[in-house]
């Protein structure tokens, strides 16, 4: 609820001749969020706390709203350091309100705290880019990349009793749904997510404290949606970090990503999703968490329908609202078993784009697990997936040390009751044997797909890469057929063919047809 009037600085704010200097005479734009009033003038943009009191944040005083706006600048500075440029007072002067203090002998009073950002681009939020066809994967990888090194950056926070506050947040979101523009018509499935949410929390106790107890409880953004990440400088930048509760802020790093998450799944890009949860992993190998992340992306459902459902919103936020609630839902139906596929073939047979697609198939939500060894072997040498390696990343003991990975990251992935896909050429009976006892020794299912090609087909796959994980070139093609001939390969009895002539979908169809058993 507000607690005083803070008109004559939103009046202020909203006058272009506030700005000298910094957007003077340009149109002035404002956007009121449940929190903030928020000014966009020319290059800059200016932010108050709105003088509110709700139960997850106090605004209510100056002296809160300036530990607040010096916070914000603080903790955003983290991932985008060159966009958060300073807090600044706005003081009386006379009758009204100015950037600078009055001359000596006057009142100095300080009326209002303001932070003061560099502007992004119009459009370049990422929920804008989205729904203007502007994300590809490569944009997705990059921000994975991102949001990993700055999870992994963090700094750890101690939580006496995580699984305790898990269920304080799974009460507090139900009560406030309950409050909120969906709690009169939507009681029942209010209570029905709250109830499921429950069960879910009480079967991973044990994992919410073991990840407390490893360190993955950390300072970390609280508030990853799309809408507070931006293109900036031509690199993914989230923005707007929580800095004004603890509690929302210090948290289990999947519960970080799931905000993200989520919302892909919300706008209908399972696939982004898949590949954002398969890249940041890549690069965090956090597997034995997976066993949390339905009930974390569920969870970031309710935020979204609980905030949308706050008094003083437009309506087409309270619209939404309802569509947050049914995804909260259906996030908490039962898992997929878990079972591993891997998918194997030489160079160039298009084992990626396969896992890729049979990842949205195998699994409901964010996907499978996918594990490529391209690009294990590239996080070993330190680099980034699209970094190429010499030849010395690609002797008999790097190969090794990438299949103990392998199969170390998909134990753990497997255990969190997840599907995995192993995508590798798997041209040795080492590799292909290690795959099998991995699914024996854990009681899942394996399905081994071998895809084929002409030489020649492949060659010309070969030739017109670009940017990808893969370092395979035409003499790694050579010796893959001479040291292991297409005839022994193919008769190996755990490994069905896969003709991988024709478009990716019709690839798909003949794999989903093997693993059917069509």
């Amino acid at each position: 609820m507000e607690i005083v009037s803070q008109r004559e600085s939103v009046a202020f704010l909203s006058s272009p001749e506030a700005f000298d200097g910094e957007g003077e005479g340009a149109a002035v734009k404002r956007i009121d969020t449940h929190l903030s009033h928020v000014f966009i003038a020319g290059d800059r943009v200016y932010k108050i706390k709105r003088a509110v009191r709700y139960d997850f944040a106090d605004f209510s005083s100056l002296e809160l709203r300036r530990e607040a706006c010096e916070s914000e600048v603080r903790v955003n500075r983290r991932t985008a350091p060159e966009m958060y440029l300073r807090a600044a007072p706005l003081y009386r002067a006379g009758d009204g309100v100015s950037w600078r203090a009055p001359a000596e002998g006057g009142d100095a009073r300080i009326v209002e705290w303001v932070v003061v950002m560099a502007r992004f681009a119009a459009g370049d939020q990422f929920d804008e880019m989205l729904a203007d066809g502007r994300v590809d994967a490569a944009l997705v990888n990059r921000l994975a990349d991102r949001i990993a090194g700055f999870h992994l950056n963090a700094a750890p926070k101690p939580v006496r009793r995580p699984g305790a506050a898990l269920g304080a947040i799974l009460d507090e979101l139900a009560s406030g749904l309950l409050a909120g523009a969906l709690g009169p018509d939507r009681r029942g499935d209010i209570l029905r997510w709250r109830a499921r949410a429950g069960e879910e929390a009480a079967r991973g106790a044990r994992l919410v404290e073991a990840r407390r107890r490893h360190g993955w409880v950390r300072a970390c953004h609280g508030d990853l949606h799309l809408g507070n990440i931006c293109l900036f400088n031509g690199e993914p930048t989230p923005f707007d970090a929580i800095e004004f509760n603890a509690d929302l802020s210090d948290i289990d790093v999947l519960y970080d990503l799931a905000f993200t998450l989520m919302d892909f799944l919300r706008h209908g890009r399972r696939d982004l999703a898949n590949l954002l949860m398969n890249r940041y992993l890549s690069a965090t190998r956090d597997y034995a968490g997976l066993g949390l992340l339905g009930l974390y992306v569920s969870m970031r459902a309710a935020v979204r329908a609980m905030v949308s459902g706050l008094p003083g919103q437009a309506p087409e936020a309270a619209a939404r609202a309802g569509g947050y609630l049914d995804l909260a839902l259906a996030l908490l139906r039962a898992p997929c078993e878990p079972s591993l596929v891997c998918v194997g073939g030489y160079s160039a047979t298009g084992k990626s784009t396969l896992a890729g697609k049979l990842a949205l198939e195998i699994d409901r939500d964010a996907g499978a697990v996918v594990l490529r060894s391209d690009v294990a072997r590239k996080r070993l040498a330190g680099k980034t997936p699209e970094t190429r390696l010499g030849p010395e990343c690609y002797g008999a003991e790097m190969n090794d040390a990438v299949f103990r990975r392998l199969f170390r990251d998909a134990r753990k992935a497997l255990r969190a009751g997840r599907p995995v896909i192993l995508d590798a050429t798997f041209l040795g009976e080492a590799e292909r044997a290690g795959a099998r006892r991995l699914a024996q020794g854990l009681g899942v299912r394996f399905r081994g797909l071998w895809l084929t090609a002409p030489k020649a087909v492949l060659a010309g796959r070969i030739a017109g890469r670009r940017g990808d994980a893969s370092d395979a070139d035409l003499s790694v093609l050579e010796r893959q057929f001479e040291r292991f001939p297409p005839a022994g390969l193919e008769r190996d009895e755990h490994w069905r063919a896969v003709d991988v002539g024709g478009a990716p979908d019709a690839v798909l169809d003949r794999a989903l047809g093997v693993l059917r058993g069509d």
